[in-house]
């Protein structure tokens, strides 16, 4: 639902909704003031030179290991179209990214789930059907369970197979462990990122991949030449150029997690903290429906579902965060009156 739409049902103007569902950054990841003059009359440098080598310098990977594109959902995608052809086997979790299924399936591929175990991957059941898997595709940590994978596991599974083994690290900034090292041993592995998240840049869509050689040339092949605008390649530049911002807002999105952590378990509310920008609480039926009628929004899972009966809800900042309690403190009032 948009946030216009959120407002009109609340009552309220745009621009106090707050969105607790999206996993963004409460604060802009840069000033458009600071990039100066563009051309915008021209198209961009389809190499994107500039900004490949900013994220080669800040990966400490070579240019040549970089793919960029329109956020990682198109990275991931350009991985689907380079990988996945008609009735390919394609492996993914349950619960996790839904974009998996979808790039996979619009790409032709025939798509199994292995089910997580008390939200923990199944990692014997996963390594076992990976072997016959074109492309496996993991989220590290897992989008919404907030599970992290160690290395070691990762790496037995990109050698149990001759398939792509693909880790979508969105949250590499806030959890710290990235499987990038081992492509170096691992060809069929690949490691995509996002400047979404930590960076706080999801408006301008800027993302990538990490390969070796043979992958990156298979991404060549299919990416468009100018799917991130001229703006958005100078702001993610030049947001990478500052990697200190975002680690300090980094640590302080980690502070705010554990305070909104605390303050939910007081009202009564079970909560799973993970090694991201988000938190997973459980909720009553209706939760999600009441906060909506306030302006802030959480990401309810389907009826039945591994998630059903939990919300995730995004950290924000400290004033954003104590809405939010006020809001659910409110309603565990009206809904035990």
């Amino acid at each position: 639902m948009s946030s216009a739409e959120v407002a009109r049902q609340a009552g309220i103007s745009p621009d106090q909704v707050i969105r607790f569902d999206t996993n963004s950054s409460p604060w802009a990841g840069a000033d458009l003031t600071a990039l100066g003059p563009l051309a915008l009359n021209e198209y961009p440098d389809p190499t994107y030179a500039e900004l490949t080598s900013a994220i080669a310098r800040y990966a400490g990977v070579s240019a040549a290991a970089v793919t960029v594109g329109a956020g990682a959902d198109e990275v991931l995608d350009l991985l689907a179209k380079a990988f996945v052809g008609p009735s390919d086997p394609v492996l993914l979790s349950d619960p996790t990214y839904s974009m998996y299924r979808t790039i996979s399936e619009l790409a032709g591929g025939l798509v199994t789930e292995v089910a997580a175990q008390n939200w923990q991957l199944n990692r014997r059941s996963m390594q076992e059907a990976a072997s016959q898997a074109r492309v496996t595709w993991l989220s590290n940590p897992n989008n919404p369970t907030g599970e992290l994978l160690p290395l070691d596991f990762i790496a037995e599974l990109a050698d149990a197979t001759a398939g792509l083994v693909v880790v979508d690290e969105a949250y590499y900034e806030f959890a710290g462990l990235t499987a990038a090292p081992l492509i170096a041993d691992l060809p069929n592995l690949v490691v995509v990122r996002t400047l979404s998240k930590g960076f706080g840049l999801a408006g301008a869509r800027v993302g990538y991949a990490l390969s070796g050689a043979d992958v990156s040339a298979a991404l060549a092949v299919v990416r468009p030449p100018g799917s991130i605008g001229s703006v958005a390649a100078a702001l993610g530049t030049r947001t990478l150029a500052d990697v200190a911002v975002m680690r300090a807002r980094v640590a302080q999105i980690g502070k705010l997690r554990e305070r909104l952590a605390v303050d939910l378990e007081q009202l009564g509310f079970p909560v799973r903290t993970t090694p991201t920008n988000f938190i997973l609480v459980a909720g009553a039926p209706g939760l999600a429906k009441g906060l909506a009628n306030k302006g802030m929004v959480v990401r309810s899972f389907e009826e039945g579902s591994a998630m059903s009966g939990w919300v995730r809800v995004t950290v924000r900042a400290a004033e954003e965060n104590s809405r939010l309690v006020d809001a659910m403190r409110q309603w565990r009032l009206a809904d035990d009156s």
